[in-house]
């Protein structure tokens, strides 16, 4: 039962983040904020973490770091879809949450993919690393993204 519950909220974030790219598409290039609502964020973050106390934790980060990015610079959001800048998001807040998810089952479950999400967690971290410090240490722990984080990212922030 929980699975097909989990499978209505996966097919309904689905098609409301089709509604969002729909209009985008039609012409509306409208601010990030403006395409995504606080409760499509929600639901995704339920869709990706079972844990409603986590998912709610993320979901409330992510809008407010969408807020705060917006404000600093709104530039950021133009060219980028509202699937792949979440999906970034949420794999930098599993770090922060310790509820750490792989790069293709967020892919999988926002509908996009794994190269979208890598391409996006980067994007925020190099346009916005103070928002996310706390996460970077726990990134440079991880033996996979260690090189990234201490070399390619520390690279970039330093220009």
């Amino acid at each position: 039962m929980a699975v097909d519950r989990n499978f209505n909220n996966v097919a309904v974030f689905q098609f409301r983040f089709r509604i969002c790219l729909e209009n985008e598409m039609d012409g509306a290039m409208l601010g990030i904020p403006d395409r995504i609502s606080s409760d499509e964020v929600c639901i995704a973050a339920r869709t990706v973490w079972f844990d409603k106390q986590i998912a709610n934790r993320i979901a409330e980060d992510a809008l407010e770091i969408i807020a705060k990015t917006h404000k600093r610079r709104f530039s950021f959001f133009n060219g980028k879809t509202s699937r792949g800048l979440v999906g970034g998001l949420f794999y930098l807040l599993g770090y922060k949450y310790d509820a750490v998810k792989n790069q293709k089952e967020l892919a999988d479950r926002l509908g996009t993919t794994d190269v979208t999400i890598r391409a996006s967690y980067r994007c925020w971290l190099e346009a916005f690393p103070d928002l996310f410090l706390d996460v970077i240490g726990k990134l440079a722990q991880d033996q996979n993204l260690r090189y990234y984080v201490l070399t390619d990212l520390k690279r970039k922030i330093s220009k």
